[in-house]
């Protein structure tokens, strides 16, 4: 499709069961900075989710030779060239709710790392369409460098429930915060600050339901009671790196991700039991 002069890009997957007189959930899954469409389709495993539980998935691309979404702080030609990609976002799912037949009360998006704070931004920026996220290996707020200003994602202007999946052992971008390893020379928002912020969007309870389970390598933080029926839940993996909980390694070298969850299963869950109310 064509978005404000720029061709933009994405893979749209239909679930076996799809019949058009029916109204389906969208899944909008979301590549790291660097990486595609069709990398995260074998990332995820999301079509095999999206066919067994009756979803559309899609899988957008970003902008660039090295493709990357402008959040507002990070790297890449999103961010430089001011891309608009919440615009190109919502575009997409009006399109795509044009031509399928798509329930608007079930619109989700997911992603990793720099896809991952694209969902958090969508939720702030994009809450009457989304009716919840689940950002993995992501945080709410960063800023490109030490003393440049921070930027962090503001209140939905209605309530939007998150689920959010983070390694205590993800270098890339740090679970307590601070700059990461790799390219960008971004300094991230710790993951407890990201929750937090957005335990108090949604007007959550701010002491969690918590369940540790996998040897103690997996900490649930569930926090209910928000507006309009909305929950934030925070799957912390302790040996967890930058990865997809239950995904497919792509790269030989270093450790694969962490199999003792499934974060496609646990999201979809969440998902379902959080329509929005259009």
């Amino acid at each position: 499709m064509t978005f404000q002069g720029r061709e933009r890009t994405y893979i749209v997957h239909l679930p076996p069961s799809y019949d058009s007189s029916r109204r389906y959930p969208l899944v909008v899954v979301l590549h790291g900075g660097t990486s595609n469409a069709e990398q995260t389709v074998k990332l995820t495993g999301m079509d095999a989710t999206a066919d067994r539980e009756g979803f559309i998935a899609v899988y957008p691309n970003g902008t660039g030779r090295v493709p990357t979404w402008n959040v507002g702080f990070g790297y890449g030609y999103a961010l430089r060239n001011q891309v608009d990609d919440v615009g190109f976002i919502r575009a997409l799912v009006e399109k795509l709710s044009g031509e399928l037949a798509v329930d608007p009360d079930r619109v989700y998006a997911t992603g990793i790392s720099n896809g991952a704070m694209l969902a958090y931004r969508l939720a702030s920026e994009a809450a009457d369409v989304f009716a919840a996220v689940a950002p993995v290996a992501g945080v709410a707020g960063g800023r490109e460098d030490y003393g440049a200003p921070l930027v962090v994602f503001q209140a939905p202007s209605r309530p939007v429930s998150v689920m959010a999946f983070n390694g205590k052992a993800d270098e890339m971008v740090p679970y307590e915060g601070g700059k990461g390893r790799g390219l960008s020379k971004v300094v991230y928002l710790s993951v407890p600050e990201t929750i937090a912020l957005w335990v108090g969007y949604d007007g959550c309870a701010p002491q969690p339901a918590e369940e540790v389970t996998g040897g103690g390598n997996i900490i649930m933080q569930a926090y209910g009671g928000g507006a309009e029926g909305s929950a934030v839940v925070l799957y912390t993996i302790v040996d967890g790196t930058h990865s997809w909980p239950g995904g497919t390694k792509l790269r030989p070298g270093g450790p694969g991700p962490n199999q003792q969850i499934s974060a496609n299963d646990l999201m979809w869950d969440f998902f379902e039991s959080h329509p929005g109310k259009r």
